[in-house]
């Protein structure tokens, strides 16, 4: 950080805003605008946080969905193997 320069906390801010008109107020110029800010940083942090973990399961899922199908089609491969040499099949299926 530079001299000088203060240390700032990013915050992420949700902003709502919403035109009201009360009941006594006939007209729509008196209207009021009600404005709210909310802190979701925290929040926004977990939605991130979750995502990263899906993505390391979504890889992990994929290498073991194919490694599965190589060991299916090995143990195919076993089992032809056998039967050309008179053997019993090690694997059903």
């Amino acid at each position: 950080m530079e001299e000088g320069q203060k240390d700032i906390e990013e915050l992420i801010l949700q902003f709502d805003m919403a035109r009201m008109i009360f009941a006594e107020e006939e007209e729509e110029e008196e209207a009021r605008i009600v404005v709210s800010l909310k802190d979701i940083t925290e929040r926004k942090w977990a939605e991130e946080e979750l995502k990263r973990r899906l993505d390391e399961l979504e890889v992990y899922y994929k290498a073991t969905i194919g490694r599965e199908g190589r060991i299916v089609e090995l143990k195919h491969e076993v089992n032809e193997l056998l039967e050309e040499l008179g053997r019993e099949k090690k694997y059903g299926g």
